[in-house]
């Protein structure tokens, strides 16, 4: 049908018209035609938007769906919040990794063509930025560090990370589970959080690394290693990320849970939050404070260091945007409130055992990241 023809049709059957679109580059084309269907275009709802975009992920919206799934796990977080069979949706659909992620949020989330137009402004702003930072933590970069095995870099070790895809599994942690620091912050004992053990379902299954899965399996199977076969939610199914291929083995995946916790330790990454808090005005709660491979309850000032540090790296990918000289200024008075409040804390948030280990009831990305990998590279 020609354009002549399109308009012909009534106005209510050209607001329909968004929903029979293919992808969002019909869509483009299809408001940039005219006056009038770029207003009929206007009316698409923002589920429709996500739709359109999310058929053509690979070609707009790289990483795929790593990129989709954290602009909207914010909102499907959210709608996991509101009920504990919402909650339980997700933690199911979650076993098929970043792509089951992405395929519940086409049914319960959208993106407005606002959003899509500040995601693609941040890809250059800050995704490329950040992703250069953690290259150097990871990546090739930090590989190919001169003398890299004879003290070229201070945390040598065989990792295999794709930089971009590690800043997303950090981003998009944070926009499912930062909402959940609010309660705690405010000591409001009745908001409904999403649980430790959603949490470790996203972990194992949304940053998938072989570690998690020999570790798991290796446990729930032959009770080789100890946590797993005292706390079955170490297990990990051979299911989404780690589905077996026709040959009856599960395919390689990189070390996405080892890199995503070499880079919150790094010494090129956790000292500019540092510098960003004394930017800030604010002391810290514990100078030189060490949140090792071995989780040790807190003393004295400790627990509130580890609370703000990790509260500050969960925040999302607009978060990461304290890590920009030209957008951190737009955070010094959310990270001076965060101190304020933790500082009337009068003790730390209860712990969560998993296996022999545990984690935090906040989000503790750190701990919920050893507790996956644990037993099998870096120690139980």
């Amino acid at each position: 049908m020609s354009a002549t023809g399109i308009l012909s049709l009534p106005q209510d059957i050209l607001f329909l018209l968004p929903e029979y679109l293919n992808n969002i580059e019909d869509f483009m084309n299809m408001s940039s035609t005219c006056t009038r269907l770029r207003d009929c275009m206007a009316t698409a709802t923002p589920r429709v938007i996500l739709r359109l975009a999310a058929a053509q992920a690979n070609v707009f919206f790289r990483p795929s769906p790593h990129f989709l799934a954290t602009a909207t796990a914010r909102e499907l977080g959210n709608w996991a919040r509101r009920s504990d069979a919402n909650e339980k949706e997700l933690a199911l659909k979650l076993e098929d990794g970043i792509d089951g992620l992405l395929e519940l949020a086409l049914d319960h989330c959208g993106l407005t063509m606002e959003r899509i137009r500040e995601l693609h402004l941040l890809r250059f702003s800050l995704i490329n930025p950040v992703t250069d930072i953690i290259d150097q933590c990871v990546g090739q970069k930090w590989c190919g560090t001169p003398n890299f095995w004879s003290g070229g870099v201070d945390d040598a070790y065989t990792i295999s990370a794709e930089p971009s895809d590690t800043l997303f599994h950090l981003a998009m942690y944070g926009e499912l589970f930062a909402p959940d620091f609010e309660p705690l912050l405010n000591q409001d004992s009745s908001s409904r959080r999403l649980s430790v053990d959603t949490r470790l379902e996203f972990i194992k299954y949304c940053i998938p690394d072989f570690a998690c899965f020999r570790g798991g399996l290796f446990t729930a199977r032959t009770g080789t290693l100890h946590d797993a076969a005292i706390d079955p939610r170490r297990n990990v199914k051979a299911t989404g990320p780690y589905a077996r291929g026709p040959n009856g083995r599960t395919p390689y995946s990189k070390d996405n849970n080892i890199a995503l916790t070499w880079v919150i330790r790094s010494t090129r990454f956790r000292p500019r939050y540092k510098n960003i808090r004394a930017k800030a005005g604010v002391a810290e709660f514990q100078e030189d404070f060490d949140d090792g491979w071995w989780f040790d309850e807190g003393s004295n000032e400790d627990w509130r260091q580890r609370l703000w540090e990790d509260i500050m790296i969960c925040q999302g990918l607009d978060g990461l945007g304290m890590l920009r000289p030209d957008t951190q200024h737009q955070w010094m008075g959310k990270i001076r409130e965060w101190r304020e409040k933790i500082a009337k804390l009068d003790r730390e948030p209860p712990l969560t055992k998993v296996g022999r280990q545990a984690t935090l009831e906040y989000p503790y990305l750190l701990g919920d990241l050893r507790i996956c990998a644990s037993g099998y590279v870096l120690g139980t």
